[in-house]
């Protein structure tokens, strides 16, 4: 709706002061703050505190004012609030990614068979030493070399899952890998980002890595003990035969007679000689014994994967194309960075450019890492083992010196038989030959209890962790629930964008439509304009000037009614604020009451931005001010307008001294000579809250008429104004509610379209 009224500073001549006996003094006084009745103690007019007022003004925010600032404020309140869900719901996503668990479930048996002579008998771990077991495994599975192993994998190395993480991958797993007790179950556990199905094969690869690195070597083991085991028991089992037929032999020479025995001290010194040197014998092979399953292990772990796997690391390691190639990686890697943080977003074509060479670089890594394994490899197997070749130096020479000393103990063994059998002491060799069968027989049963005790260590080993359960993938968050709550989280973050700019617009208290007029302050409300611009209602056949019209017909029919018991012939028509449709309603009214046979006349009172000029296409001079300063008569600033009845005076050409008059006495006579020629004179006045110029005209008016605009003006401004005119002796009439969306009625609308027929004349009967 246009209107002249713009946002002016305060004026420097301020409301006039009001005396005792409620008279207005015509002097000027300075700003000072004016109590207005009925305010509680303390409270100011303008410039100070307002009073407490009616409970439209102090009350609570509610479901009405939600949906009334929500109207006003859709278009900012929409676009903050898909911004805000926007975001919301991307920062959602950020935080609640599609993340799984993995978990596998191992046994653990937690006890120890143990063998004695053929009898198994369990043993269970106490709480400490099961306690050390369980560390011990949680240990193993978590290790390096078993993670590293476990990655070593082709299939699991191109795993999207491990291929991002690059050379930190060994690192990644160590750091996420999450292994635990459950009592006798051991749990495996890895949670994440990563993909599901590439974490499952990653799981059950360190399942496979554990056994065949840890179990294995503990089989490999046990086997070599147990085949040097089997050799040595055969050759004792050898020993005691040929032990057994010399015994028999002696003892069918004694049958047949003899020489005569050796005293019972010799023949105690020369059986205890003999049981020495068996005992030194049977120390001697519990060595080599020692000795030969060290070269066994020695030589099979150099020929197991991975120890083959671990001198190719270490080849690679110190490769220089790999090195290179890591040097490379890293200084691309650091480019990169300081390109994403240098750029808006993270992307450019520069960062998409280095991303794919820094791709090329790793695929160029992964083919020469593959050529150059295979041939190292192949070198390898063609050079001698060093540390095979020292163990195995090391086992000749111990062996040769064991051998040795077997060899002179057994010639003495043999030499002491020789000495006896020279003696002729048969009987004391009989007996010394059963000594022997008889501790030879306990080393055969202690080999052979051995032998059982690695079969059942093997046992065991193998099936110390039993797969309860493999690596199962069980969905933390997935998309489903990722879009879910990316949703709710947009939704309510779109609502309470909505209830902020609502609650900001909710502080200002805007005027929601004549009801908080009405019955919110207790205003009068004359009539309801609809929104429109005054250029446009006053073109003519419009239907929204035509709905225009018919509602100021309202506001006419009662300002006339009214003025048959008071005096309602000079009326202020003002709002509280500029751009409220004060220009719209004053100059519409006027037209309306012309249109009624009324003798109207406009005036044209806000002299700072004066509008009617325009708006009727008139010269702005000789006007209200030049009356103001005496410069012209009032029978010169009468301008007829175009409608029948209506006249105007302008606003003139403002200064200092047309507003300084409006404080003094020149428009006493000037409106007592209008009162004399016109039935009503309509004024458009300037703001109230803004400047003075309306409260001096007030004090020659029968009445005011305040104009608000729906959804501009603010109720406080509003309630403030009213009491301010109230204050200054000024009666308010009402209030006319500007901006208010309604439809016109359609016959209205038809009877303004219906073009006006010409009258008929009555043709003269002529005279015959």
């Amino acid at each position: 709706m246009a209107n002249h009224d713009s946002e002016n500073s305060r004026s420097e001549v301020m409301y006039p002061a009001t005396t005792a006996n409620g008279a207005t003094s015509q002097a000027m006084v300075p700003a000072a703050p004016m109590a207005m009745p009925g305010a509680m103690p303390g409270s100011q007019v303008p410039g100070g505190f307002l009073p407490r007022g009616p409970e439209i003004l102090t009350g609570a925010f509610n479901q009405t004012w939600l949906l009334n600032c929500l109207r006003r404020k859709w278009l900012p309140a929409l676009l903050l609030g898909m911004l805000a869900a926007g975001l919301s719901a991307l920062a959602l996503l950020v935080l609640f990614p599609e993340s799984s668990t993995v978990t596998a479930y191992l046994e653990l048996k937690p006890e120890q068979s143990e063998t004695f002579f053929g009898k198994a008998k369990s043993r269970a771990f106490s709480a400490k030493e099961f306690e050390i077991f369980q560390q011990s495994q949680q240990a193993l599975f978590r290790s390096q070399f078993v993670l590293k192993a476990a990655l070593a994998k082709q299939s699991i190395a191109e795993l999207d899952a491990v291929y991002k993480e690059g050379e930190n991958a060994l690192t990644w797993l160590t750091e996420e890998l999450r292994v635990s007790f459950q009592g006798e179950i051991l749990e495996i556990r890895f949670s994440g980002e990563e993909s599901s199905a590439d974490m499952v094969k990653v799981v059950n690869s360190v399942i496979d890595a554990y056994r065949n690195e840890v179990l294995a070597e503990k089989s490999m083991l046990v086997e070599a003990t147990r085949e040097v085991l089997r050799d040595l028991r055969n050759k004792t089992s050898k020993e005691l035969q040929e032990k057994i037929d010399q015994h028999q032999t002696l003892a069918k020479a004694m049958g047949g007679g003899g020489n005569t025995p050796l005293s019972s001290t010799m023949l105690g010194m020369l059986r205890n000689e003999m049981l020495q040197i068996q005992s030194q014998i049977n120390k001697a092979k519990d060595q080599l014994l020692e000795y030969e399953v060290m070269k066994t292990v020695a030589i099979q772990q150099a020929k197991s994967p991975s120890a083959m796997r671990n001198a190719v690391e270490i080849e690679l390691e110190q490769d220089p194309m790999m090195l290179n190639f890591r040097d490379e990686k890293y200084a691309m890697a650091q480019q990169l960075r300081q390109m994403q943080a240098n750029s808006r977003g993270g992307r450019s074509k520069q960062i998409d450019s280095m991303q794919a060479r820094y791709q090329r670089l790793e695929q160029d890594e992964r083919k020469y890492k593959q050529i150059a394994e295979r041939d190292i490899r192949d070198r390898l197997k063609g050079l001698p083992n060093e540390s095979l070749s020292g163990v195995m130096a090391e086992y000749v020479m111990r062996r040769e010196g064991l051998n040795k000393n077997l060899a002179e103990l057994h010639k003495a063994h043999e030499e002491k038989m020789e000495e006896m059998l020279l003696q002729g002491e048969t009987s004391g060799s009989v007996a010394l030959l059963q000594s022997d069968i008889e501790q030879l027989r306990e080393v055969l049963t202690e080999l052979d209890f051995r032998l059982r005790a690695e079969d059942v260590d093997e046992e065991t080993a193998l099936d110390r962790v039993r797969v309860i359960q493999p690596a199962l993938a069980q969905e933390r968050m997935n998309k489903v629930q990722r879009l879910l709550i990316a949703a709710f989280g947009g939704v309510a973050a779109f609502c309470l964008t909505c209830y902020g700019v609502a609650l900001l617009d909710f502080r200002r208290r805007r005027l929601n439509g004549a009801a908080d007029i009405d019955e919110g302050l207790g205003i009068r409300v004359l009539g309801v304009l609809p929104s429109v611009s005054s250029r446009k209602a006053m073109a003519p056949g419009s239907s929204v000037a035509a709905q225009l019209s018919e509602s100021i017909d309202n506001v006419r029919a009662t300002l006339m009614h009214d003025s048959t018991s008071k005096a309602r012939q000079v009326v202020l028509v003002t709002s509280p604020a500029s751009m409220e449709g004060c220009t719209t309603v004053a100059s519409h009214l006027a037209l309306s009451l012309s249109r009624a046979g009324r003798r109207t006349l406009l005036i044209d009172g806000d002299l700072r931005e004066p509008a009617l000029h325009k708006l009727f296409g008139m010269p702005s001079e000789d006007g209200l001010s030049e009356l103001l300063r005496s410069e012209i008569e009032v029978s010169d600033a009468l301008r007829p307008t175009n409608t029948e009845g209506l006249w105007l005076i302008t606003a003139g050409q403002c200064d200092m001294d047309a507003i300084h008059a409006l404080a003094a006495d020149q428009l006493e006579p000037i409106f007592k000579k209008l009162r004399a020629e016109f039935d009503f004179i309509i004024i458009d006045g300037a703001p109230v809250l803004s400047l003075s110029d309306s409260l001096s005209i007030g004090q020659h008016v029968d009445g005011a008429i305040l104009t608000v605009l729906r959804d501009h003006s603010e109720i406080r401004s509003i309630y403030q104004a009213a009491e301010l005119l109230k204050s200054m002796g000024i009666r308010v009439i009402g209030s006319v509610v500007n901006g208010v969306a309604t439809k016109a009625d359609r016959r209205v609308a038809r009877l303004h379209a219906v073009k006006p027929q010409p009258k008929r004349k009555l043709a003269a009967v002529e005279e015959s």
